[in-house]
């Protein structure tokens, strides 16, 4: 059953390291089969300025790692329900969202602030200035954290992370096609470039980038 989508008010700086912002609800029905999605689905490096909204970038987040089970089960599965991926907004340009980085809570389906400013240009630095990072309103970046998988899996645990962001990679890429929106992922980029800006925790490490925007 589509759960009933809730008004979200515009959220205005400043904001506060840790400082919470509810996202909207997922919504679970489209007019876009799967089928469809992946048809149409190609990779886009050209953006225009339009921003996205909040229920776009909601729905993006949930897709890519948004829970959909008991026990924080969640839309890309992961080897021993571990759940190694930590996910993070960079939002340049999202109605009602101040610039900044943000740390997405699947089980909350909230945003936790990281830090204020629109990161797109460094975020072109540190992609050997590939302009869709600078042009896209998003970017969505997974991080690994393999602390307990190693434990489980040993020298596998971050081979398992990789194959895991691939798969949340492709949920959104495909919701972005039943958006109407365009989409690509960089797996080519300076980690630790992109693990400062975001003020990643040591014990991270930056896998994948994933962006999101309105065709140029």
């Amino acid at each position: 059953m589509e759960r009933k989508t809730r008004s979200v008010p515009e959220v205005r700086s400043p904001l506060y390291p840790g400082q919470r912002v509810k996202l909207l609800a997922p919504r679970l029905v489209s007019a876009v089969s799967v089928e469809e999605a992946l048809a149409q689905r190609r990779s886009t490096r050209e953006y225009s300025e339009k921003s996205l909204t909040m229920a776009e970038t909601s729905q993006l987040l949930w897709a890519a790692q948004g829970v959909t089970g008991p026990g924080g089960l969640r839309t890309a599965p992961s080897a021993g329900a571990i759940y190694p991926l930590r996910t993070y907004l960079l939002a340049g340009a999202v109605e009602g969202l101040p610039a900044g980085v943000y740390g997405f809570d699947p089980d909350a389906h909230e945003l936790e602030f990281v830090t204020r400013g629109d990161r797109r240009a460094r975020l072109f630095e540190a992609t050997n200035e590939q302009v869709c990072a600078v042009e896209s309103p998003i970017a969505v970046l997974l991080a690994g954290w393999f602390t307990r998988a190693t434990r489980e899996f040993g020298a596998l645990a971050r081979d398992l992370g990789l194959i895991e962001a691939g798969h949340a990679a492709q949920n959104f890429l495909l919701q972005a096609v039943a958006l109407g929106l365009s989409a690509m992922v960089l797996g080519r980029f300076d980690r630790d470039a992109v693990a400062r800006l975001c003020h990643l925790p040591a014990s991270q490490t930056p896998l994948y980038l994933l962006l999101a925007g309105h065709a140029h």
